[in-house]
């Protein structure tokens, strides 16, 4: 367990908690994926609140997302990135591939880290700190839920990585359901919108995931990624619309 837990947060975040064989641990600790996403959530709601306090709502939220990308090393940023490169890029799955395996950011790439970063500073801005906080904590969760999803359930096309470590087919519905409990047991902070968020994370992650199988046959490391850093922006803004 313990294994798992330091696995789970050495994938997620910067922190230096590795296991001391410098191993991934059993499937990535990726059960613990929601609940290392609400903490995330939470430092960053905090660093919001205390932000408000001293300047501005667009300052406390451009502060927040700057501790989410601090936190995570911009881990999901960069998959977000490297997806829109490859899979809105010409040519066939190989090709694909190879862009998205490329350090370089594209144009698509540019765009759509920096209207991701946009939407997710003016929806916290436009929220009191005190839901900016809860909408965190919840986004944080069930993005890394849609994450934990897509690494448990889809095909990998690459060997060795991302897919290989997390392998584990007899495990992975536990894996699914325990991170479900963990977001749902979240998700009674505000009850009402976490549902319209679980919506909206379920629906961005079909659709990438949907847009991936048919591009490059299955997912990778960096669709992981996307999913995680578009299903906490739709978290985010169903906070915003379900006032």
């Amino acid at each position: 367990m313990v294994r798992s837990l330091r696995a789970a947060v050495s994938f997620l975040t910067v922190l230096p908690v590795a296991n001391a064989d410098g191993g991934a641990g059993s499937r990535l600790g990726r059960a613990y994926f929601p609940i290392i996403g609400a903490a995330i959530g939470l430092v960053a709601g905090l660093v919001v609140v205390a932000v408000d306090a001293m300047a501005t709502p667009l300052v406390g939220a451009a502060a927040g997302v700057a501790a989410l990308c601090a936190l995570t090393g911009a881990i999901h940023l960069d998959g977000l990135g490297d997806s829109a490169d490859g899979l809105l890029t010409r040519g066939d799955a190989a090709r694909r591939l190879e862009v998205m395996r490329d350090p370089r950011l594209g144009s698509y790439g540019v765009v759509t880290i920096v209207v991701a970063l946009l939407l997710e500073t003016s929806a916290l801005a436009s929220m009191s700190p005190p839901r900016a906080l809860v909408a965190l904590v919840v986004a944080g969760a069930w993005s890394r839920l849609g994450a934990l999803a897509v690494i448990a359930l889809q095909p990998y096309v690459r060997s060795p990585g991302l897919g290989t470590v997390a392998a584990d087919p007899n495990r992975r519905w536990l894996d699914v359901g325990v991170g479900l409990a963990t977001a749902v047991l979240v998700s009674l902070l505000d009850w009402r919108r976490a549902a319209v968020a679980a919506l909206g994370v379920a629906l961005v992650t079909v659709v990438v995931v949907a847009v991936a199988r048919r591009r490059l046959g299955g997912v990778t490391g960096d669709v992981c990624g996307a999913c995680a850093e578009l299903g906490q922006l739709a978290a985010l803004l169903s906070f915003v619309s379900n006032r």
